[in-house]
Formats: C-alpha cells, structure tokens, sequence
C-alpha cells in the first residue's frame, strides 16, 4: 500500500480491495479524499491520482476519466473547503444491503445553499463518491457567492485566523522546521503561561511532542475542523491526561485576536503524548522527519531503555533527579579541567616573562573561576533533562547568577595578578611615574568591575537595577575620585541639557546671580546682568540650585491698589471699576479669561479698588510697555468718569451741599455700568485704534522710541528700555 505523507494520510492505489481502508467505508472514502487533496494542495506528487481514486468515474469514457476527474476533484474540494466537514456524521460500519450513504455540508457564513454529498458501493465493495454527485458539481459550484473569507472582529495574523488554519500552519511549520518552519509552529502555541527565558526551549518541547500527537494515526483532515473566526474553541483529543484545544487568545498589547494551541495544552503535553503513545499507527511513530531537539532524545533513549525511571518521584521524573545528579558531578569536573589549562597558562606566561605567580594569589583566583565554570556548565546541561517550565526558569536562574557572580569575582581577583605583573614591570624601569600609576590602574578597575559586577549580577538574577545605573554611571565612578569637581561640571551641563531649565536668552535669577543667558558651556554658563556685566556660573552649582527662570513665564502678573477718594459716590466707583474691566477686555496683551477688579479696602486717606490681572508679553520690555498703556488708560478713564485720586495727606473738609453732575443726577447702577462700558470703548477705540486694530508688535530697538504721547494708531514700532537702570 501506497502512503501519503503523515499530514495528508494514507494514499490509494488501484490495487486495493474492499476490506482495505481507505475505501472500506463511506467515513474512509471521504477522508481520503480529503488527505489525498490536502496533499496535493502542499505540492506533493501523485496527490490528485488518490483523489480521482476516490470517485466514481464508471460512467465517463475512459479517456475522459483521468482529465474529467481532475476537474471534479477540484471543484469538490474548494466545495467541502468551504465548509466543515464533520466525517463522524458518515459511518464506518455500514449494514449489509446499503449501497449509498449522504453527507450534507453548507459552506461557512455565507447564504449559499447546501450541497449533499452522496457516497456509493461499487461493484467492487469500495466507496466511492457518487456520479450524481459529481455531474451536480458544476452547477452548483457556479450558484456559489464569491464571498471573503470570515474574518474576526480584531483579527490578527493571517496563518492564525480560525482553528483549521492554526493547525495547517503548525503542521507545515514542523514539516519544514530548519527553512523557518520554526517560528510558524510556535507562534501557533500560546506559551503565555512560559517565562520568557525558557520559553523558546520548552516551545520547542512542546510542539513536537504535540505534532506526534497529532499524527498519531498517520493524518489530520483539516476539512474536519472548523474555520469560523468567532466559532467555539476546537477539541481536537479529549483524553483524562488532558486535551488539546485550540481557541482565540488576545494580544494584551494590541488587542489582536490569534487561534492558538492553549496554554493548557502546551503544559499538559507531555502527559497526553505519554498516554496515547502506544497507539501512533504505522509509519507515525517518533523520530520520523522530526527536529533534532536534545531534551526529547535523551527521554526517548530513557524510554526505550529504562522505561521504569520516567515514573515521577517527588515533583521529578526519576532520571531526571538521576540526571541532575550527574550534571552536578559533570559541572565539577569540568571547572577543574578548564581551570587547570587556565592556570597552566598564566603561569606559563610568567615563567616567559621571568617572573613568579604568587601562590596566594592564584588560590584566590582559582577558587571564584571554577564557581563560575561549574555553574556554567549546569546552566547548559540543564536543558536536556526535560524540566517541568517553573522549575528549569528557577533551576537556570540560579546557575546563571552563581555563574555571573563567580565570573566577576574572578575578573576581580584577575586585577590582583595583572597587578602583581605590571608592578614587578614596573619595577624594573627607573622611571617613578609608573609605580605610581599601577595602583591606579589596579584600584581604578577594581572599583569598575566591582560596581559593573552588582549591576550585571542583578540584571541575570531577574532585578532592574536602573537607578543603580543612574546613580553611579557605570564608568563615571573611576574617574570621579580624581576629576571630582570637573565631572560635577560636565554633569551640570549634561543635566542643562536633558532637563532644560532654561534657555539661551531666558532671564534667569540663580542665587545672587540675575540676568539674561548668553551661553551655555561643558563647564560653564554665562550670564549677562542688567548692568551689562558678563557672570560665570560653574555649571555644578546648577545641579542643586534653584533656578527661577522669568523668561519661562507665560503671563506676567499686575497687582496694584488704586487709591479713589473718599467723597466718590459709588456709582462712579462702579462705573470706573467696570472701565476698567472693559480696558482689560480691550486690550491685546491681556488675560481675558482671569482678572479683577474690585473695591477691596477702606484705607485711612483712600478707597483702595483692587487691580489683579495678567500680561502674555514675550519679554520684559513688552511687559513694561503694557503695563505703561493700561495705566494711562486708567488714568484717562478716571479723568473722563470724574473720578479723584487720593493722596496720602490729611484734609480738612468744609461741608457744602453741592449738586451733583449731571450724567449722575439720576443715574442708577445699572446706567452706570452702561456708561462706564461706553467710556472704556471710547477710550480704546481712541488709543487703540478700535476693535479691528491688529495689536502692537513686541518691542524691538530697531527704530527709536516713540513718544508717549504719539497716536496708538502709528505703525512706528514703539521702543522700550532693556534693564532698570538704563
């Protein structure tokens, strides 16, 4: 008999008789037809034959046969590709006297309509698609709706759409496993519940013994399995070991939904495959075009040989606890090997420069070097015993960080010996500068490997020490007992630089130093003062210092006291209050969205009415500039309200009944917010331009300053003063 490759099944040859399977029944005539058109879909050879084998043909020429047959075999197949095919619905025993059985299958998530499938006895006892059903095919196929393939709501990578596609791609994967077939059969398994230094070798475990699982009796029909994006979960074997399932699993990151062989799956594996082992049907059995992965061999050679040591004992299969015992004696005999030749040639070294290894010095680091071979080979021998996952990530963790930390040690007691040979160099040369230098040298990379070794310790034992590494600098450290305050420049610039407090032209006050940054060096800021004086500051005093940057400031504050006398009536005290509420509005340059302006104190000589507002001005000449403007808008709208203000004297009043003016004779408070309102406008639209004006620019010393009392509507760019004193 004839064979398919494991993925597609047992093929058919002209020669088979009834009681042979793959026609012997109406269940086996229809899946292997399907195997047989799975194979010729991965490109093997002679596939379509086996398919046509499967049809009945009797009632074509036979010089049709073979060219007709193709074609119905094709159009079958996209068929029963459509839909899924569930081949327990066909029976494997049939009663005597029944000569045709009927499959009805409807393609997936389309309105097309159902298609039966009808399966014949031939003369000859095999069972073979019926020619009825074959002459239907081409109607059928051509009422068919070009519909897309269903796809889920948040679907994510293509090979992993629906349960028929995971397991396609993971079978294909190990098939072709060394021309990149691996990463497609393990982006197939959910190893989410694997940590992630492990989880690349356990994936590998894993999958082959999932893919002999699977081709346990030779074949997967993929038609059998469902392909429906948002169908249930798929079981593939249900078994008191476990089962395997695939369903949908959710990328945390992107949302992203993949079928995948579950994280249940992949941990009870070895269990299933324990259990169903002995029923791989011939030509499945292990080994058969498989990976090479060095775990599986050595329990396979186990299994074959001492079976009895694969019982689990205590968390561990006994040739795994065996196992552990012999890569500890393995670790240790393969430290003293490598140590020796280590030693051996440093002190051949030496002799060659005619000098003595110091015997102290060589136990020092001879005991740290064979720690960390010792732990190193365990940490790679570790791998081929087959650990359960949680117990090879603690087991590696460990041998690692003993590894690590032997290594450093080593590399730290290595200083003491190239220390030892450049000291005996040194002494030979009459210059004195070396033998200052050597210890140096030595205590300088000491303190290097000693703080690069905590860092690198901790980072293999599963740490992160990223303050650690922010607070030494990793190579900083050596240099910073000898170039202290240089290094505390360069960092005061490193830090300018990353945290940005200010920026060149912002006016800065840093202690006792105020004015306007010129440059920022390595070493030094300069800043120029409003006296016109160039200060340096050492970039290290800008590490601690508090830096109040007034050129950051968006807004620049304007809070006064205006003093009205006490004879005002408090209708003008609303109605130049509300003015100057309506200045405020008005103006370009202020806030308009956080202001006020109230009566706030009753003072010994005055009513103090309270100004709270805000400036957007790009710089300080500006600010004084918009400042200046609304203070004289203020004084003009109290000249035009009547309104007085108060000095800080005594007066004495003679009472005299006096009548009031006339734009407040009768004025009520509400006329008087009206008029404080218009008079405000009015001013603005005087000394502003009016509403459509565009607002001044910012001050610049191209032109010479203006006058104050020039028009507001000039072009001429008004010119400002740049320090206090000027």
């Amino acid at each position: 008999m004839l064979a398919l490759p494991l993925s597609a099944g047992p093929a058919l040859a002209a020669e088979q008789g009834p009681a042979n399977e793959p026609l012997g029944s109406p269940q086996d005539a229809v899946r292997t037809f399907l195997d047989a058109m799975n194979a010729c879909r991965e490109g093997e050879a002679g596939a379509l034959d086996h398919a046509v084998a499967c049809l009945q043909l009797d009632d074509l020429p036979a010089a049709e046969q073979a060219s007709t047959g193709a074609q119905y075999a094709r159009q079958l197949f996209d068929i029963l590709d459509r839909a899924t095919v569930n081949l327990d619905d066909l029976p494997r025993d049939v009663p005597e006297g029944t000569g045709e059985v009927r499959l009805t299958v409807r393609p997936a998530d389309t309105d097309d309509p159902a298609f039966a499938v009808a399966v014949c006895r031939g003369d000859d006892g095999r069972w073979r698609v019926a020619s009825d059903t074959l002459r239907r095919i081409p109607a059928y196929c051509a009422s068919l709706e070009d519909a897309p393939s269903p796809e889920s709501e948040n679907s994510g990578n293509p090979a992993l759409r629906s349960p028929r596609d995971t397991m396609r791609t993971f079978l294909e994967g190990m098939s072709r496993w060394d021309d990149g077939g691996e990463e497609e059969a393990l982006a197939a398994l959910d190893l989410s519940g694997v940590e992630e230094s492990v989880r690349i070798d356990k994936g590998r475990e894993a999958a082959l013994y999932l893919k002999r699982i699977l081709l346990r009796d030779g074949k997967v029909t993929y038609q059998a399995i469902h392909n429906d994006p948002a169908g249930p979960p798929y079981t593939h074997l249900k078994h008191r070991a476990g089962s395997i399932v695939i369903a949908p699993v959710t990328d945390e990151e992107t949302g992203a939904v993949d079928w995948k062989f579950t994280a249940e799956t992949v941990e009870n594996i070895v269990g299933i495959y324990d259990a169903v082992k002995g029923e791989f049907a011939p030509g499945a059995e292990a080994g058969a075009g498989e990976p090479v992965i060095l775990s599986i061999m050595v329990r396979d050679w186990i299994d074959a040989r001492f079976p009895v040591l694969l019982k689990r004992a205590v968390l561990l299969e006994n040739w795994q606890w065996l196992g552990l015992f012999v890569v500890i004696l393995l670790g240790m005999a393969a430290s003293r090997a490598i140590a020796y030749v280590l030693i051996a040639g440093l002190r051949r070294w030496f002799r060659r420069e005619r000098m003595s290894l110091d015997i102290e010095l060589e136990k020092d680091f001879v005991r740290p070097i064979r720690i960390a071979l010792m732990a190193w080979v365990w940490f790679l021998a570790l791998k081929t015993l087959y650990l359960p996952a949680h117990t090879l990530y603690y087991l590696r963790v460990a041998a690692a960080t003993v590894s690590a930390a032997g290594g450093v040690w080593a590399f730290y007691r290595l200083v003491d010996i190239l220390g030892q040979y450049l000291s005996e160099r040194a002494a030979r040369t009459e210059n004195k500068f070396d033998d200052i230098l050597v210890p140096l040298v030595t205590r300088s990379l000491k303190v290097f490997i000693a703080t690069f070794g905590v860092v690198f310790v901790a980072e293999i034992a599963g740490f992160k020490p990223t303050s650690v590494l922010a607070g030494l600098g990793l190579g900083g450290l050596a240099f910073a007992l000898a170039a202290k305050d240089t290094l505390s420049n360069v960092f005061g610039s490193l830090t300018i630089l990353l945290d940005r407090p200010f920026q060149i032209g912002d006016w800065i006050i840093v202690g006792d130093v105020e004015g306007s940054v010129e440059t920022v060096g390595i070493r030094s800021t300069r800043v120029r003062t409003f006296y016109n004086s160039l200060i340096t500051v050492p970039n290290s005093q800008l590490i601690n210092a508090t830096v109040d940057n007034m050129g950051a400031r968006r807004f620049r504050r304007i809070s006064t006291k205006i003093a009205v006398t006490y004879d005002t009536p408090p209708e003008k005290i609303e109605a130049f209050c509300e003015g100057i509420r309506e200045l405020i509005r008005r103006h370009p340059y202020t806030r308009k969205d956080y202001f006020h302006v109230w009566l706030n104190e009753f003072a010994a000589a005055s009513l103090n009415i309270l100004l709270y507002c805000f400036h957007e001005a790009p710089d300080w000449s500006t600010e004084l500039r918009e400042r200046h403007r609304l203070y004289l808008d203020i004084i003009r709208l109290a000249k035009r309200l009547g309104v007085e203000f108060a000095f800080p004297t005594q007066t004495l009043y003679v009472r005299q009944d006096s009548v009031p003016a006339a734009a407040f004779a009768a004025a009520t408070p509400g006329k008087a917010l009206v008029l404080g309102k218009e008079e405000a406008a009015r001013i603005v639209d005087e000394f502003l331009g009016g509403p459509d004006r565009p607002p001044p620019p910012p001050v610049t010393f191209e032109s010479p300053p203006v006058p104050a009392d020039a028009p507001a509507d000039t072009d001429t760019k008004r010119g400002s003063v740049d320090s206090e004193d000027a």
